[in-house]
């Protein structure tokens, strides 16, 4: 199997990946309510006008019109909770360029912490790379790509494990929630703020993580990719997607991926899609300028 790979730190990284196919069962899982506001208006009408037989009686003054009284039930704001503070992982050996690795019992992964990051809970970007790529390259090209790395406001880790291979959605998620519950450890990572970030077969296990345990996620992010059989109908909430797809991918014709977007947007999911040229390959501007902005705003329930 052949892949082209950047260098790190190198502004323009591509990786080109070949055609995953993987059957999955389908998900079910429960839809969420919605709240209301009630309005009541209570109005005092004038009385009658009064009359005696065979007189005229002045018609007495209505009484002030009394103004309507409006009540509004408050709509509940969703809570804050980015959980508790990291206990501290001890010393972190970072690369030149920022990058440092840590083991979990399940796998390795790569992260990069920003500069901006102070201490306060971050938002956390969880990559998983395509066939044939590795969590390094993944890691440095996508998840935190060169040409914004330094204004760059999230963490960013690539999940290791399956370097040079396709995910196994039956059993790699666990590598994916290890590397989460370990990296939150070194580093505040806000429990609400959690995206899971996949290119091709990456993202194939970013959308069955994420529309199967959509509590634990405020959103997915989607290079050249496709839902793999994973049905979107019932998310325990209406997770956030943003998808980017080209024209020209041989591995997930367009024609495929806008029926998978159908499905998604059918199920309520707010959906962010865009179609661009280009091939299977990946790019870096997909992701600085398209995908990693729109988390700004996300948060889960």
């Amino acid at each position: 199997m052949h892949r082209t790979s950047g260098v790190v730190g190198s502004p323009t990284l591509r990786n080109r990946l070949f055609p995953v196919f993987l059957v999955f069962a389908g998900v079910a899982v429960a839809a969420a309510g919605c709240a209301s506001e009630t309005e009541e208006e209570v109005t005092q009408e004038p009385l009658p006008a009064s009359t005696v037989t065979g007189s005229e009686q002045s018609v007495p003054e209505a009484p002030a019109t009394t103004p309507p009284v409006t009540t509004t039930t408050p709509v509940a704001k969703p809570v804050d909770d980015p959980g508790p503070a990291p206990k501290g992982c001890g010393t972190i050996t970072k690369d030149a360029n920022g990058f440092f690795t840590r083991t979990t019992a399940k796998s390795d992964y790569v992260a990069f912490v920003p500069k901006s990051y102070t201490g306060a809970p971050t938002t956390l970007v969880v990559g998983l790379h395509g066939c044939g790529d590795s969590a390094m390259n993944f890691a440095t090209w996508a998840v935190n790509p060169f040409d914004t790395r330094k204004a760059q406001g999230h963490i960013g880790i690539s999940i290791g494990g399956q370097d040079g291979k396709c995910w196994d959605t039956s059993k790699d998620a666990e590598k994916v929630t290890a590397a989460i519950a370990d990296i939150s450890t070194c580093f505040y990572v806000h429990q609400q703020k959690v995206v899971l970030a996949g290119y091709s077969s990456g993202g194939i296990l970013a959308y069955k993580m994420g529309l199967s345990q959509s509590a634990s996620f405020a959103g997915i992010l989607i290079e050249n990719s496709g839902l793999g059989g994973v049905q979107p109908t019932g998310a325990a909430w209406k997770i956030n997607v943003a998808h980017i797809a080209h024209k020209d991918d041989g591995s997930f014709p367009l024609a495929k991926t806008q029926a998978d977007w159908a499905k998604l947007e059918a199920a309520g999911i707010p959906l962010q899609k865009k179609t661009v040229d280009g091939d299977h390959n990946g790019s870096s501007a997909d992701w600085n300028t398209f995908l990693l902005p729109k988390i700004a705003t996300w948060k889960a329930p």
